[in-house]
This record gives structure tokens, sequence and C-alpha cells, in this order.
């Protein structure tokens, strides 16, 4: 057993004036046993203090911390069980690969030949048998967060708590290290929480989502959830590469009326008199035969080879776009038609951004 729960935790902090900064609001989160969850959200949301609290490096202010349903407040983080990766690796330069991972069991005082046995194993998991002997400087970047994680899992902990560990990677590697990362928790059965600013790594890695704002939980889902049907208008502009197009849109009732679009379009279901209207880029085609219609002027034309992205205005100035397959030859101030259908649409409340039902059709 290995699960991780959050249960209404909050913390404070002390301020400058005397008084205490809330940076946590009621946080609950739930990690299941043997599931990669991610915490995902910008920078000071939040993510990074709850994976604190879950390690034990700090004290939750309010609230419940639960490991296999135990609670772990007052437990200290050397007696949680729980590995941690941080960003900056936090490898001795002075020790070798090998010395760097069985680290942690030196300072147990497990006996040298079982943590040499242990330390092989681990760097077998992650490919690093051949550098055992080098130092840190010695290795690439992608090596290096292999002997961290191998540090990690040497710990034989069932949970693994991961901080932005690959953002010091270029492009390639972290893609590369994604699905080595992904491929080594499912074969090793870990519970990995995983926390992240970067939406691609948490869509493509993560078995559930936890998407944090202001120090609260926006939303927590499967990636394709999170995609499919998000709860507000800021977690839909935050998730997709590009986000999801958000524009303004009015009803009388009967008829919507969507910025973009050249006339209403019949609705069979009600909505607010006010509304945003959400889409994906790549639910939009150019000249397709969908029936709800876009026009928009072309502002810049990205050609990806494989897929377009063309960035558009509408006649009253706001900006979308669309992400057609293949090439698009559309130069800036074309005027381009575009067509969706009922189905891709999602609705939000232009006050409150939250999700509305979508109709059935529109």
């Amino acid at each position: 057993m290995s699960e991780v729960q959050l249960r209404g935790v909050t913390k404070s902090f002390p301020d400058s004036h005397g008084g205490r900064t809330d940076v946590l609001h009621g946080v609950d989160i739930v990690a299941p046993e043997g599931q990669f969850v991610v915490l995902l959200g910008p920078s000071g949301c939040g993510k990074s203090t709850s994976l604190r609290i879950i390690a034990g490096l700090e004290s939750a202010t309010g609230g419940d911390v639960l490991i296999d349903g135990q609670r772990v407040n007052d437990v200290p983080a050397a007696k949680r069980r729980i590995a941690m990766v941080f960003q900056n690796y936090a490898l001795y330069p002075h020790l070798s690969v090998l010395e760097n991972i069985v680290f942690g069991l030196r300072v147990r005082k497990v006996p040298k030949r079982q943590r040499q046995e242990r330390g092989l194993e681990a760097a077998r998991k992650v490919g690093l048998d051949p550098y055992l002997d080098r130092k840190p400087s010695q290795l690439s970047g992608g090596q290096r967060q292999r002997a961290a994680l191998a540090r990690a899992l040497v710990s034989d902990s069932k949970v693994v708590l991961m901080d932005e560990p690959l953002s010091n990677l270029d492009a390639k590697l972290r893609h590369q290290m994604r699905i080595e990362l992904r491929n080594l928790q499912r074969d090793l059965g870990l519970t990995v929480i995983y926390v992240t600013h970067d939406q691609v790594e948490a869509m493509t890695m993560a078995d559930h989502v936890v998407v944090m704002r202001e120090g609260s939980v926006a939303q927590a889902a499967a990636p394709i959830d999170l995609y499919t049907e998000p709860a507000d208008t800021e977690v839909a502009s935050f998730i997709g590469s590009p986000p999801m197009n958000l524009l303004p849109g009015t009803s009388d009732g009967t008829n919507l009326r969507v910025a973009g679009s050249p006339s209403p379009w019949s609705l069979q279901a009600r909505v607010p008199s006010e509304v945003t209207v959400g889409i994906r880029p790549e639910s939009l085609a150019v000249d397709g035969s969908g029936p709800l219609e876009f026009h928009g002027r072309v502002r810049t034309s990205e050609m990806l080879g494989a897929e377009t992205l063309l960035t558009l205005l509408t006649d009253t100035g706001e900006q979308f776009v669309a992400r057609i397959p293949g090439i698009v030859r559309a130069t800036e101030g074309d005027q381009v038609r575009l067509t969706t259908t009922p189905q891709e649409l999602r609705f939000f409340d232009a006050a409150t951004g939250r999700a509305l039902v979508a109709p059935a059709s529109a």
C-alpha cells in the first residue's frame, strides 16, 4: 500500500508585518497506490508547498496528511518512507555516481555490502551501470537526473515526490525523460506525485492531474477529462497547446451569436444571455463542412510541417487560433472561413467563468 492524501490542508507563513500569509486553502489531493499524479499550475500556486508538506519538510497549519490511511502530520520526514527528486539534482560533486546513489543508506548506517548491492540495482534500473565511477560533472543533464532518481529508488520507498525534475533539460531530453520516468513508474509500481508548471508534461505523463490556482485545487481529473471538460475558463486557457479559444457570445434564448460567426446559431438548449464559448484550435477546419461557421482575418501563420497554426482576428478584434493539419498557405491579412460542429463547443458563465452544461446541439 502507498496511497497518499492531503485532506483539507492549509498553510500559512509569517509575514513582515507580524501577521500571516495564507498559501494553501483547504487543499484536498488523493494519489492512489501505483498512480502518477501531477500537481500542475503556475509559480506561486502552492504545488511545491503541498509536495513539501507531504514529504514532511514543511508542517501543515491545518488539515491532515495521510499515507496508507494513517495520519502522519507529526511523523518526521525521515520516517515517512518517501523519496524526493529535486529540480537541481542535489548531487555531491566530490562523490562518484555510486557514492551519491547510496549516500542516504550510508547515513542510515546500512552495511557496506548491502548498500553496494542496492546501489547497483538502482543504477541498473535507470541505465547508469557504465557511469558509476564518474563524478556528477562528467555526466550529461539527463544522466544527472537519472542519478538523482536512482538515489530515490535505492531507499525502497514506494512513494516518490518529484519537484520540477525536468525543467533544467533541453526540449529533446525532456521528451526522452518523460517516457523513461513514466515507464519506470509503471514497471516498479511506484506512487509518484510530480510537480510541474508545464502542461505538456502533465498531459503526457499523468494518470491524474491536479490543477492548482492561488493555493486551492481548481480541478482534479484524468488528463482527457481536463482537456474535454475544463471546470472553468482559467483551466480551459491553461490546458492545451495552443489552449482553448474563448469567445464572447450573446443569446436571446433561441439563437446564439458568437464573435467571429457571420450569422446566429440556433440552440436547442438554453444558455445565459451572456456566455463565453470555448472551442479547441484543432476543432476548427478551413473551408470544412461543419454547420457552424467562423470568419477571421489572418494575423500570423506558423507552418510546422505536419500542421499549421493560424492566429486570426474577428471583425470585432477578438483573437483566436486554428490548428490545421498539413500546410495551409495563408498570409497576413487573408480572410479565412472555418467551420466546426456543435459537439465541439463548450460553454462558460460569462461572469464567473464556471463551466455550463453544454447544449446537446447548437
